[in-house]
């Protein structure tokens, strides 16, 4: 299949959309019928990615949640938003016929962002913002790749999110509805 050239100044429909992203060599989040490019990661982002689909994969229950990295889209609930975060855990896809749902999570409970200079200042406002309105969503976690922090935000139980800030390697994460926790060092000790 051919790939498609995209038009910045042209309002694409959702299918549109998926075919351009799947036939492309580039990806692109989709706001209100906009594409928007997404740029390209270091090694380190990569890494970093890595660890925590191999940390989340080993730490939550065996055949309860999917983890996926990186390739996938997350619908924003009620929204024409499509976006990709670094991470995202499920426990399972919506069973109605979603559109494009092989493509496209819409239930997600946990998202990760590994943070760049070129997308920092997204993932911690305007993207988190979009991921509020995820009514599924219970965790959401932005990880600093050049130094051990990590902003760890929670939903509780008033649908208010907390945030909390981590910073030593000894620190305990806890995702009580995952049935799991994680230090910062199993992060960041691995060799990345």
């Amino acid at each position: 299949m051919a790939q498609q050239t995209v038009d910045i100044s042209k309002k694409y429909s959702l299918d549109e959309y998926i075919l351009i992203d799947e036939t492309g060599n580039e990806r692109h989040e989709y706001y209100y019928g906009k594409l928007i490019a997404m740029p390209g990661e270091t090694l380190l982002h990569n890494e970093i990615c890595a660890q925590l689909l191999i940390l989340l994969k080993s730490i939550l229950p065996k055949g309860r949640y999917k983890v996926y990295i990186e390739n996938v889209k997350v619908n924003i609930e009620g929204e024409e938003v499509y976006v990709y975060p670094d991470i995202v855990v499920i426990q399972s896809q919506p069973k109605v016929d979603a559109p494009h749902k092989e493509y496209i999570i819409y239930s997600p409970l946990l998202i990760v962002e590994v943070l760049s200079d070129s997308t920092r200042k997204y993932d911690l406002t305007d993207k988190f913002i979009q991921y509020q309105k995820i009514s599924s969503l219970q965790y959401y976690l932005a990880v600093e790749p050049q130094k051990q922090l990590v902003i760890f935000y929670e939903k509780d139980d008033s649908n208010n999110w907390i945030a909390k800030t981590f910073t030593a390697l000894d620190e305990t994460i806890l995702l009580p509805k995952l049935y799991a926790s994680f230090t910062l060092g199993d992060i960041y000790e691995a060799g990345v």
